[in-house]
């Protein structure tokens, strides 16, 4: 390709604009417009707040798309007008109907935060943790008119590490998303034949990635210990895992599993086992789970040493105490 190449960058999120950022000042890339989700009211609908996407648009100067509906025949024709050679689409928030994905003279991809077909759909990070994977990666696909079904592109592995949390892949992944963006921009650049991969070559059953709901994020002792580290890992920076004693709502940010412990010998889940610097011991229904990382409602986050020094907060954890 002997001129630049006129994209039209579709997202919402930082994921998004991370890789918006990477694209701007490349020198043989031309962003003709962002297209983004319409504006949000923060602090209950008094104040206006722009995405990450739109902020960096606003920043170089891009044309910015905002449609309420995807269907709408002024944006389809703008579009159009853009005679763009591909949409690039991270993390948008909704469906792209087959009548834009046909637009672009070349094709249409995501970046997708997750091995395909493990973990289609809306929280394949958070998921991946939940689920104590492995590892997860970026797969990058030409789009289709079904959620994260396209034929594979590019697809890079990353090897989950013990101490990853939704906030720590998060990055990682961003930063493999557009290594992989560039690789395959530089490849249209210089001609080469893009190759694509069908889903379903290796046989791997497809799981879906569910949006988080509040109600995951409550911790139950009656889970294994590792299923709840895994838990506050994957809600870890946002939405939080959380637990209540005695009408205080405590939000836990790290925490170990420990198996060697033996006072748990038929106490029931929930029981705290003991309090001192080194953490909160709570017996689970599987092994025992060390709070190190704690943070009282209207306080900041706190290790264990500070937490006890609140002689308030210090009196509520007591050994034999049970948490619901």
């Amino acid at each position: 390709m002997k001129k630049k190449i006129k994209i039209i960058f579709v997202g919402t999120s930082n994921f998004a604009s991370y890789h918006l950022k990477g694209l701007i000042n490349n020198t043989y890339i031309t962003i003709s417009c962002i297209i983004t989700k319409p504006d949000t009211h923060a602090n209950r609908g008094h104040k206006l707040t722009f995405n990450a996407v739109k902020k960096l648009a606003i920043k170089y100067k891009i044309n910015i798309l905002q449609p309420k509906s995807l269907n709408s025949t002024i944006l389809i024709n703008k579009i159009i007008n853009y005679k763009c050679d591909l949409i690039i689409v991270i993390d948008y928030g909704l469906l792209i109907p087959n009548h834009i994905l046909n637009i672009p003279k070349l094709f249409c991809i995501n970046i997708h935060a997750s091995l395909l077909p493990r973990w289609r759909g809306a929280a394949p990070i958070q998921r991946a943790l939940l689920e104590n994977d492995l590892k997860t990666g970026i797969s990058i696909i030409k789009m289709n008119n079904f959620l994260d079904q396209g034929d594979i592109i590019y697809q890079i592995e990353y090897n989950i590490l013990l101490y990853d949390t939704y906030g720590s892949l998060y990055k990682k992944l961003a930063v493999l998303g557009l290594q992989g963006l560039l690789l395959i921009l530089n490849k249209i650049k210089k001609g080469e034949k893009i190759k694509f991969k069908s889903q379903n070559i290796n046989m791997i059953k497809p799981t879906y990635a569910k949006k988080i709901s509040k109600i995951e994020c409550k911790l139950n002792w009656y889970l294994p210990a590792k299923k709840l580290e895994c838990m506050i890992r994957a809600f870890n920076p946002k939405p939080g895992t959380y637990f209540i004693i005695q009408n205080y709502r405590f939000k836990v940010w790290q925490a170990e599993v420990i198996t060697n412990f033996s006072n748990n010998d038929k106490k029931k889940p929930g029981t705290i086992l003991s309090v001192n610097q080194y953490g909160i011991k709570i017996n689970t229904i599987n092994g025992i789970l060390n709070i190190q990382i704690i943070q009282p409602s209207g306080k900041k986050q706190m290790n264990i040493q500070n937490f006890l020094n609140f002689n308030k907060y210090k009196n509520i954890f007591v050994k034999n105490n049970i948490i619901t």
